[in-house]
């Protein structure tokens, strides 16, 4: 378990991060309306115009906070390390952003970006398994690090598209792997993993008030990147990357129906995106029966407005985030 000073520590990042998000923000939405980044929001009768790559003000919070910790010296290298492949990560969002970049582009570019994590977090090949103790992963371990950090980021970047549902969601999950860290710090070793999740944690809770229904400001594929590279750096970091797995199970599931439906890895912007009823309900896309997808599949049970959508999906994060916990807990007895 954690002592006072890590507590002390993680309020501070999470503070720190909040903040600046918070404050970045504000500025962030009436600049991107004004040059002209934006996107429609399609899940609107209306169809309003709102700013985009609002990530800009995710990463703001959540470096300013681990370069706090680096100043301080807290597990220097790891943040560091881990700071620059978020960063890399966010550079990839923001250009798919702008350039739209090719459904195998992005992985790949994502995959290179995390390479330099195996300089911090490869000396120690295994995983923490649930109730089971350490599983040596040997030199395996090496292509795998990159791999789970681009297979994160593009998860979060699938699992996306309703107001306030990619960061309430990664809130959550962030939330958790926190207790999930804090309950199996001795054998995991240092705090920087818990600085990674807990500088994100307040960035997503900054962002939140804007993002959330009516949404004013989108995050953007540099925002989606960026958070699913640090909950990846962060998982890896505390050796709980088979908590993650668990806690982020929605996506997950998202994911892998996305992968089966299409039978490879495709843009989402290629197929239409779930339809609005002039009263407002969502009902599944018109692609649903070629793409399907975990929010389409709860639409075509039955349609709901967006909101409603969004607190069926956070639950399901909740539900899977507590498991993880309960899990961790049980693997110390």
């Amino acid at each position: 378990m954690i002592d006072s000073y890590t507590l002390y520590l993680l309020i501070v990042s999470v503070l720190l991060s909040f903040v600046i998000t918070f404050a970045a923000t504000p500025p962030l939405i009436t600049r991107m309306k004004a040059v002209g980044v934006s996107g429609i929001d399609v899940h609107k009768v209306d169809k309003p115009q709102i700013s985009e790559m609002g990530g800009f003000a995710i990463y703001a919070g959540f470096a300013t906070s681990l370069i706090l910790a680096a100043f301080l010296g807290i597990s220097l290298e790891l943040i560091l390390v881990s700071l620059l492949v978020v960063t890399l990560s966010a550079m990839i969002g923001a250009l798919d952003d702008v350039m739209h970049l090719g459904a195998k582009e992005k992985p790949l570019l994502g995959y290179f970006a995390a390479i330099p994590l195996i300089l911090a977090a490869g000396n120690d090949p295994y995983l923490v398994v649930p109730l089971l103790g350490t599983l040596w992963l040997g030199l395996a371990w090496i292509p795998i690090v990159p791999f789970a950090v681009t297979a994160g980021a593009n998860a979060v970047n699938t699992f996306a598209g309703f107001n306030g549902m990619e960061i309430g969601c990664a809130a959550i999950v962030t939330f958790c792997l926190i207790i999930v860290g804090g309950v199996l710090l001795s054998p995991t070793g240092g705090i920087g993993g818990l600085l990674i999740l807990a500088a994100l944690l307040g960035a997503l809770v900054g962002f939140f008030p804007y993002n959330r229904y009516p949404a004013r400001i989108f995050t953007g594929d540099i925002g989606t990147l960026c958070i699913g590279s640090a909950i990846a750096v962060g998982a890896i970091a505390l050796k709980i990357e088979v908590f993650a797995v668990i806690a982020a199970l929605p996506y997950i599931i998202n994911y892998a129906m996305v992968l089966f439906s299409v039978g490879k890895v495709t843009e989402s912007h290629l197929f239409t995106a779930t339809q609005v009823t002039n009263e407002g309900y969502l009902i599944p896309s018109k692609s649903y029966s070629v793409r399907k997808n975990l929010s389409d599949y709860i639409l075509s049970r039955r349609s709901m407005k967006e909101p409603g959508l969004v607190r069926i999906l956070l639950v399901l994060c909740g539900i899977s985030g507590a498991i993880a916990i309960v899990l961790a807990v049980l693997s110390t007895f």
